[in-house]
């Protein structure tokens, strides 16, 4: 993707209210399998119900200890349409990027995974991006930004408690993102970040995916009509 493309996106996505969360498609994860350290990298939409998808879709996978030390992390393609396998021992913190590709609509209202110029005919399309963080462990570093196009960061480092306010902030290209809705499992707008990109939620217990998003034109890229951002930041509750 273009840098300049990119940068005109950012520019959009910093003026636009947020698409509610029924308008996103799908988001990708890290969950914990195994022993400790072991994660399986999931992509899937609402209700957290998963698909298949390939290996190649994964990007960077980062981890880093309790003292804010990279962890080596270690990749392994599964068979078929099954994803990837993460080992990343001692990680406090996680990131992840997936890119889904360009998504194109042909005249016969079908969609296919390939960019408007190579579908015939095709009358819109969107470029899906996806990011992603873990939250093993509470330490000073889940509170600091970790270098994500599009990220959202706790602002306290520690961890919160169900029912209770807890304060992210969402950056775009390190800047921080004003009217970018956030929401719980993707269902419902459970809140807006403000000029200073800063959003209170309040998590459930146990378990929370918390989702941030936005769609937004694109008029300089001949293979999409639409962008798409997606992210997914998971953490446990008290």
């Amino acid at each position: 993707m273009k840098r300049r493309g990119f940068a005109a996106g950012v520019a959009v996505l910093l003026v636009m209210m947020a698409a509610p969360p029924e308008a996103a498609a799908h988001t990708v994860w890290l969950e914990p399998v195994g022993t400790a350290g072991e994660y399986r990298v999931l992509f899937g939409g609402h209700e957290g119900k998963t698909e298949g998808y390939a290996a190649a879709k994964v990007g960077a996978v980062q981890a880093w200890d309790a003292d804010g030390r990279a962890v080596d992390v270690r990749k392994t393609e599964l068979p078929g349409a099954q994803g990837v396998r993460v080992s990343a021992a001692g990680a406090v913190l996680l990131a992840a990027s997936f890119d889904n590709g360009y998504w194109s609509k042909g005249s016969d209202g079908k969609s296919r995974n390939v960019p408007m110029t190579e579908l015939p005919g095709a009358v819109s399309g969107v470029q899906a991006l996806k990011y992603h963080k873990f939250i093993a462990g509470w330490a000073a570093r889940v509170a600091q930004p970790v270098g994500q196009a599009f990220e959202v960061t706790p602002v306290q480092a520690r961890q919160p408690r169900a029912g209770e306010p807890m304060a992210v902030r969402v950056t775009i290209g390190g800047e921080p993102a004003a009217g970018i809705a956030l929401a719980f499992g993707e269902e419902g707008r459970d809140a807006v970040t403000g000029p200073d990109g800063i959003a209170t939620v309040k998590p459930r217990p146990g378990r929370n995916r918390l989702w941030a998003g936005q769609r937004v034109a694109v008029s300089d890229d001949p293979k999409t009509t639409q962008r798409s951002v997606e992210y997914s930041l998971v953490f446990d509750a008290r």
